[in-house]
């Protein structure tokens, strides 16, 4: 656990904890003000608290056994933001899948760049196996996130067409990858 200043707010970056699956509350509060402010995130449907609960055991358990690094960004006892990588099975286990999310008033502070540096490093540390390429998926109008991953040395591979609805259109989506 360590706590850094953006902007004028100092802010916890953390690992997940047993205690979080006590805590479901502020995970739940947390996706829920994304998807009501209609961030630019894949989900468009509040979670309940059952949902949460699965989650975050989910979570928990895959941090547990080396498939997933998760970071999660605290303000003033209530979640902001999260990281994370999960590797992928099989013959595609050397992938991990990134996703991030920050809390709007959070953003464009350089939480995400911490975020996202921090938990690729713990992934090539911890994940077993070691990813050897970090992909994620954006969608072609999120021109800030797409700054910052191309910052952070992902290259776009690839565009498909229309993938994601949002706001009543359809956006295309772009794949991108880091080769660690």
């Amino acid at each position: 656990m360590e706590t850094k200043t953006f902007g004028d707010k100092k802010i916890i970056i953390r690992k997940p904890i047993k205690s979080d699956a006590k805590n479901l509350k502020k995970f739940q509060v947390f996706i829920n003000s994304l998807v009501e402010e209609e961030a630019m995130i894949l989900m468009n449907e509040k979670t309940t608290l059952k949902q949460e609960k699965e989650y975050v055991d989910s979570m928990l358990k895959s941090a547990r056994n080396k498939s997933k690094i998760y970071l999660v960004a605290e303000h003033d006892n209530k979640i902001v933001g999260n990281a994370s990588v999960e590797l992928e099975k099989w013959r595609t286990s050397h992938v991990g899948e990134f996703a991030i999310a920050i809390a709007d008033g959070y953003r464009g502070v350089g939480l995400g760049n911490h975020l996202m540096s921090e938990v690729i490093e713990l992934a090539k540390k911890e994940l077993k196996p070691k990813p050897k390429i970090i992909r994620l998926r954006v969608y072609s109008d999120n021109i800030p996130a797409i700054g910052l991953y191309k910052k952070m040395g992902f290259k776009i591979v690839a565009r498909i067409p229309k993938q994601i609805q949002y706001e009543g259109r359809l956006f295309d989506e772009f794949i991108m990858l880091k080769f660690l």
